[in-house]
């Protein structure tokens, strides 16, 4: 089974209206156990901390949408402009337009607390900060991208411990330069120490993530039948 894991970024990006199919889909994939999706305390943290400007903002396009959609009753005629109009009115109250908007965020936010959690360690903190005080990638420009590194190194130890094996995890975010070398399209070797036989993919949005998915089903389970039939072989030379 793939991992799957959406750095804060994504999470606000699938309260938007225009995301609800591939949010459908999403939720698909993880009840059927096609994919596991993993969080951490940060990534949650990250989404606390921006809830309620998440609300705002969602608040904002749903009036957008409205007034919009009003404009668009002038291309209607008699009942059929009575009718429409009667099918967007639930939004022309603000008070409305908030409870849709808390209603969404809500039910995103209920979604991520039934992912499986990883904890960050007190030694990946500092094994973060290191990385930091001595200007290693990816801190050497300066720019304050804590959190992501954390992130990443969090994700990539629960992985490396929990299953030691060749294995596939996609890491979704819109800010790939935090952890991303430029050189080599790859994380950067400072965050991998002791990690390297993991293999990340790494992608900005979560429809090619779910895209990659399935391959990279196929592609371990070619890998576990490879490993079998090397056991396999091992067991008949001794």
């Amino acid at each position: 089974m793939t991992s799957i894991v959406l750095d804060t970024n994504i999470w606000i990006y699938l309260t938007k209206d225009n995301y609800q199919s591939l949010w459908a889909k999403f939720k698909e994939l993880k009840n059927n156990n096609e994919i596991k999706v993993l969080v951490n305390d940060i990534i949650i943290k990250e989404w606390e901390r921006n809830k309620e400007n998440t609300i705002k903002r969602l608040t904002e396009s749903i009036k957008n949408e409205y007034i919009a959609a009003k404009n668009l009753a002038t291309y209607f005629q008699g009942e059929k402009k009575t009718e429409y109009l009667a099918n967007i009115a639930e939004y022309s109250e603000e008070s409305r337009r908030i409870e849709k908007a808390r209603n969404r965020v809500q039910e995103i936010e209920d979604f991520m607390n039934n992912c499986e959690l990883i904890r960050v360690t007190n030694e990946q903190k500092l094994f973060i900060s290191e990385l930091a005080i001595n200007k290693k990638a990816p801190f050497q420009n300066n720019k304050n991208n804590f959190n992501d590194a954390l992130i990443i190194r969090n994700i990539l130890e629960y992985v490396k411990n929990e299953i030691p094996f060749q294995y596939d995890l996609i890491f979704a975010s819109r800010n790939p330069a935090d952890f991303i070398d430029k050189g080599t399209g790859e994380v950067y070797e400072t965050l991998l120490e002791n990690l390297n036989s993991i293999r990340l993919k790494n992608v900005t949005e979560l429809a090619e993530a779910l895209e990659l998915a399935p391959e990279l089903i196929d592609d371990f389970e070619d890998w576990i039948d490879y490993q079998l039939d090397m056991e396999v072989q091992r067991q008949l030379d001794i």
